[in-house]
């Protein structure tokens, strides 16, 4: 009994895998915007450790000129401040100007990061697009990008994935497909 529970967990954690697989990564192309997932602020409004590495390697992207526009989301999910604002004023505190920054404030949650993003694209006529999550975020964050772009790539800062984050992410894969399941039969 016990070998058949180890059997059936290791397969299921294998399938769980399969359908989040690693996104593709940028090339060297020139892209129409990089997205930046929001991430909570910390308490008192400065941004998180988090959010700063997430902008550092939008902030990269674009000052190599692989992107023309940071677009940053993220509303205030978590606490008071909204994660946009806090990301969009550190990229001008880095010198980014303001008129390649595109804020989204309504997101709570990765699903609407990208649905609000989307409309932001499709008005700004942008089709190829830089995602960029952190690495523990990245499986997760692509089955919801697929969703909203066909022509996307995924870039995030390099950093060894905690067993915490981890774990963590492995039970959110779970609770994002059984919400995609229930959402699903909700519409049949």
């Amino acid at each position: 009994m016990i070998m058949f529970l180890f059997i059936f967990i290791l397969f299921a954690s294998i399938l769980l895998y399969v359908i989040f697989p690693l996104p593709p990564k940028p090339k060297n192309e020139q892209y129409d915007t990089v997205i930046v997932l929001g991430y909570p602020s910390n308490k008192n409004g400065s941004i998180s450790d988090i959010q700063k590495k997430r902008m550092d390697v939008a902030i990269h992207l674009y000052r190599t000129n692989i992107t023309k526009t940071i677009l940053v989301s993220g509303s205030s999910a978590h606490n008071e401040f909204l994660e946009s604002e806090t990301m969009a004023n550190y990229a001008l505190e880095q010198k980014v100007p303001k008129n390649d920054i595109i804020l989204e404030s309504k997101a709570r949650n990765t699903y609407e990061n990208l649905k609000y993003a989307k409309i932001i694209c499709t008005n700004q006529n942008y089709n190829h697009v830089i995602v960029v999550t952190s690495p523990f975020h990245v499986r997760r964050a692509s089955f919801f990008v697929k969703k909203f772009f066909s022509n996307y790539v995924m870039d995030t800062y390099q950093e060894r994935i905690t067993l915490k984050e981890h774990i963590d992410e492995y039970f959110r894969m779970w609770n994002t497909l059984f919400f995609e399941f229930k959402y699903r039969n909700k519409k049949d």
